[in-house]
């Protein structure tokens, strides 16, 4: 007799399991238990990632005016990772080109002879958010008062978060000759800032 009885509560059991799994199937209840979480982002520092190269230009004095054009120039990247989409603003300025010849007072080039090119801006990756939206035409960077040139601003918020790369031909890169230059070896230094820009 008693099992029998254990055999009848053995059956009860799993028919009332059955029977709560076949509930749920045709009622569309299930049991589901809750597990909060949270994802916690830190920002990075505003970058170049990649420096500009600076390349060179030659010529041939002709005793006339010239242009001309650069060779051995590469783009640069910028980086920002700091996920405030703040925006930032990218400042090229370059130093006259000067021979180092103490003797004549006037034979290094003229300022406002240096031209940056017009970038072409694109997205490193698939990731990063829209290009900048203001980007500044072929312009002098050697100018006198010695501030260079916005090349790329972000335009409205949220632009220029992540990586970008800028690029240009190297023959873009100008240097404009006067017909009585110097013959010699001339030097200039480009430099590249990366800022928030002012509000």
């Amino acid at each position: 007799m008693k099992r029998r009885i254990g055999q009848h509560k053995a059956r009860v059991t799993l028919f009332s399991a059955v029977a709560v799994l076949a509930l749920a199937m045709l009622t569309g209840v299930a049991f589901a238990a809750e597990s909060p979480t949270s994802a916690t982002l830190t920002g990075g520092s505003l970058n170049i990632s990649s420096d500009l190269t600076a390349g060179s230009f030659t010529g041939v004095l002709t005793g006339a005016a010239q242009v001309l054009d650069g060779a051995g120039f590469s783009g640069f990247s910028i980086n920002d990772p700091r996920g405030t989409g703040d925006g930032w603003e990218v400042t090229m300025v370059a130093t006259q080109f000067s021979n180092g010849d103490a003797r004549i007072a006037l034979d290094d080039i003229a300022l406002n002879s240096f031209t940056a090119p017009l970038f072409t801006v694109v997205k490193a990756d698939g990731g990063s958010s829209d290009v900048p939206g203001t980007l500044n035409a072929a312009a002098t960077i050697d100018t006198v008062d010695a501030v260079g040139v916005v090349m790329a601003a972000t335009s409205a918020p949220g632009q220029g978060m992540g990586t970008y790369d800028f690029t240009a031909d190297a023959a873009a890169w100008k240097l404009a000759l006067t017909a009585n230059e110097y013959a010699g070896a001339y030097s200039s230094t480009v430099t590249t800032t990366l800022a928030t820009p002012a509000l």
